[in-house]
């Protein structure tokens, strides 16, 4: 199984951390598991959420090279924090639409998912708890981008969420949902 998403560190006998080493025993489901972010970060990504999705919201960002200028800098600031060279503070301005401002800033955290090569078993894993929705939202955003980075099938939501608009009907159980992912994924 592939360690990317969910590695656990191991300590030797001297209690020096090594490099992550997969543990057999979690071998089943430990694909499920919810990704780790780093916590002490949360607050600083909150922070320059909150104010920039309030400047975004009150200023005229477009024509005040002063409010400009200041989203420059939390734009910097959210890049040199989550280490993501890419993150636009655009994508949290109206954030509180659709998620918590705790919640905004773990996705803001989490990592772009690139395929690994998990098997069938294991996106069948991952799939039915996404189709259940059995992830809290951070972690079920990750795990669809996950799904789509495993399949090749960028339209996956359609699969999970609208299943009538790729054959099935529109009521399909988690398990015909399943079927049709793995006989269509690249």
């Amino acid at each position: 199984m592939s360690d990317l998403y969910m590695s656990k560190k191991r300590t030797d006998a001297n209690g020096s951390k090594g490099i992550s080493q997969p543990n057999m025993e979690e071998s089943r489901g430990k694909c499920m598991r919810s990704p780790e972010i780093d916590e002490s970060k949360l607050p600083k990504i909150m922070e320059i959420i909150k104010t920039s999705a309030s400047l975004i919201e009150t200023k005229d960002c477009e024509n005040d090279p002063a409010v400009k200028k200041e989203l420059a800098g939390l734009q910097k600031k959210l890049r040199e924090v989550t280490g993501k060279k890419r993150i636009a503070i655009k994508q949290f301005m109206a954030y509180w639409s659709y998620t918590s401002l705790e919640n905004a800033a773990r996705m803001a955290l989490l990592s772009k998912p690139v395929r690994t090569g998990l098997t069938d078993e294991q996106i069948t894993e991952i799939a039915y708890k996404v189709c259940r929705v059995e992830y809290d939202e951070p972690a079920l955003d990750f795990f669809i981008k996950v799904l789509e980075a495993e399949t090749g099938l960028n339209n996956i939501t359609d699969y999970i969420f609208n299943p009538d608009e790729i054959g099935l009907a529109l009521d399909a159980s988690p398990e015909e949902i399943i079927t049709k992912i793995l006989s269509d994924k690249k």
